[in-house]
């Protein structure tokens, strides 16, 4: 296939066959199970369900503080996203993007103990330098990546199975033994919807989170992570899934959903808050590049799902604000 025709987004995928049964299931737990059993299915399964991992109340405090974003959001009437760094997700779904500076509840969440003992667990770098004489010790925490409010709506056709750490080129090979210390990112998906198979559950691929890169997904292979509001659906970034189709008329399925990724993945030198506005406004495309404020064909580095040199000037009045 040649580059051009690799750059065409595909038509929709095939939508899965409503007579199709799983042959298995997600894990769901309690918010109460301990960290080292979620860690184990993890581990195995490559993701899980905590039902009622928040509560009514922080559901209802996540929907007051971010209605004026939802509210304000454009009908999506196109078959296309332009200009949108998702170009991958459909028109009828729409996205808030920055949640966790919209939503005081959503960085609340970001810092609760089960995600904080996750991240310790299989994100948190820890290791030595040598230099000559002296053994170093290091220790490197985990970024969010992500947060933004995902909104499928009706009509919405499913997503083709893929895994999040490609965003990242992370290779699979087999693994002999397997360790969390392979794994670069994991994700968090807070319902904030009763999620059923029809109104667009999240599809996931129990066990794809140790396959290599020689084997892909198939839709014959997918189970739904249908959850109540208020549960999370929490699974590794190599394991495959994608969001469902919606089936259901006049509905919306909503997920808030955060990122977590390893610490490493950042710059030496922080350039954002080092390089003065004043002489990024002199700079060349090539520098602003460089310096990370545009974005590769892959959604790295967002803003409002925008690259940063498109929307610089409406980003730095709204943070003077």
């Amino acid at each position: 296939m040649s580059p051009t025709e690799w750059s065409h987004v595909p038509a929709p995928a095939s939508p899965i066959d409503p007579s199709y049964k799983p042959k298995g299931s997600i894990v769901t737990v309690p918010a109460t199970a301990s960290v080292d059993y979620i860690l184990g299915v993890l581990a195995r399964d490559g993701g899980i369900i905590i039902k009622d991992f928040i509560s009514k109340e922080k559901m209802s405090r996540i929907e007051k503080e971010i209605k004026e974003w939802n509210e304000n959001q454009p009908p999506e009437t196109n078959s296309s996203r332009s200009g949108d760094a998702f170009h991958i997700i459909p028109s009828q779904t729409t996205l808030i993007p920055g949640l966790v500076g919209k939503s005081d509840m959503i960085s609340e969440i970001c810092e609760d103990p089960l995600l904080e003992s996750l991240r310790e667990n299989i994100l948190t770098e820890k290791y030595t330098v040598y230099r000559e004489d002296w053994v170093e010790p290091i220790r490197i925490e985990p970024l969010l990546s992500l947060s933004l409010s995902m909104n499928i709506g009706y009509g919405a056709p499913r997503q083709r199975l893929h895994r999040d750490d490609n965003t990242h080129r992370i290779r699979h090979p087999k693994p002999k033994n397997w360790s969390f210390e392979i794994v670069s990112q994991f994700a968090c998906l807070i319902a904030g919807c009763d999620v059923t198979r029809e109104n667009g559950a999240t599809m996931f691929v129990p066990g794809s989170h140790k396959w290599d890169d020689h084997r892909t997904a198939t839709a014959d292979e997918i189970c739904f992570a249908e959850m109540s509001a208020g549960s999370a659906l929490i699974f590794l970034g190599s394991a495959f899934h994608g969001g469902g189709h919606n089936s259901v008329p006049d509905s919306i399925r909503t997920m808030y959903s955060l990122f977590f990724v390893r610490g490493v993945y950042r710059t030496e030198e922080n350039q954002f808050l080092t390089v003065p506005r004043s002489k990024l406004k002199k700079m060349s495309p090539k520098m602003l590049e460089l310096l990370g404020y545009k974005k590769p064909s892959m959604a790295l580095g967002l803003v409002d799902n925008r690259s940063p040199h498109e929307v610089m000037d409406e980003t730095w009045r709204r943070l003077m604000q």
